[in-house]
C-alpha cells in the first residue's frame, strides 16, 4: 500500500528528527568531562563552601548546562519533527 505524499514527508520529517537527537546525544558524554573538569580544584572548586557568591552562581550554572542541554535538543528535534507533520 503505498503512501500519500504528506505520510511520506511526515516519516522523513521523524527520520531526520531522530537522527539530529542522536546526533546531539553523542555529545554528552564529553559535555559531561568538561563540567567536571571544570567543577575541579584546580577549576572553579566548587566543592570549597567558602567560594564567593559569584563563583557559587558560576557552578550553579555550570551545573545547569548539561539539562539544558538535553532540554534544547529534545525540543529542537520535536520541533522539527513537528514542523513536518503540520
Amino acid at each position: 500500500m503505498a503512501m500519500n505524499r504528506k505520510g511520506q514527508v511526515f516519516l522523513v520529517g521523524l527520520m531526520l528528527g531522530i537522527a539530529a537527537f542522536m546526533c546531539a546525544m553523542v555529545f554528552i558524554d564529553p559535555l559531561a568531562d568538561v563540567i567536571t573538569e571544570s567543577r575541579a580544584v584546580g577549576q572553579l572548586d566548587c566543592s570549597n563552601a567558602s567560594i564567593s557568591d559569584g563563583q557559587k552562581s558560576t557552578c550553579l550554572l555550570v551545573d545547569l548546562t548539561l539539562p539544558i542541554f538535553i532540554a534544547v535538543c529534545i525540543g529542537l528535534a520535536g520541533a522539527y519533527v513537528t514542523a513536518k507533520f503540520i
